[in-house]
């Protein structure tokens, strides 16, 4: 009873202090959905697909348009394969493997990157921030090895939901 009475106190004292993260949506935006983002300098840099078992977590497909030296000697990188999870309100870290291969189609690399999204208040943009990639040998376990080359300089930037949004016919 006292662990109860402590509970209801707790939350009566403490939850009307924590501020909302998303106006009106506090915490019931979801990440489901097509989204696309930008780099420092204003260029398109991803984008993504989001798909959950339930509204706490789920599955990522992310796509960053590669150059023929996007690392060295590396040719291209494989579409992004991930997970996404719920944390608090409407924040959601998420992790993302992808392979760079080489004109032969040989895997040079393991890139892994984590990060966090915060999605707005109108659950239609997001801010991504705390992006951490770290890069393997070809045959690595991810989960366990030291990463060959960690790259933490990425800039807090922003996502946007992709919407339906037919053109209007000329007649």
């Amino acid at each position: 009873m006292k662990r109860l009475l402590g509970f209801f106190l707790c939350a009566v004292l403490v939850l009307p202090t924590i501020p909302a993260v998303a106006g009106d949506h506090a915490g019931d935006c979801k990440t489901n959905g097509s989204w696309y983002g930008y780099d420092e300098y204003g260029s398109i840099w991803w984008t993504s697909t989001m798909d959950g078992q339930s509204a706490s977590q789920g599955t990522m497909n992310l796509e960053i348009p590669a150059s023929v030296n996007f690392f060295d000697g590396s040719f291209s990188i494989t579409e992004m394969k991930g997970q996404w999870k719920k944390t608090v309100g409407n924040t959601y870290d998420w992790t993302a493997v992808g392979f760079p291969f080489d004109e032969n189609a040989a895997s040079l690399l393991i890139v892994k990157v984590s990060g966090t999204n915060i999605l707005g208040e109108d659950c239609d943009s997001m801010m991504v921030t705390d992006i951490v990639m770290e890069v393997f040998p070809p045959i690595a376990d991810i989960y366990s090895d030291t990463p060959i080359a960690v790259d933490t300089s990425f800039t807090d930037h922003p996502g946007f939901r992709i919407k339906v949004d037919l053109p209007e016919l000329l007649p």
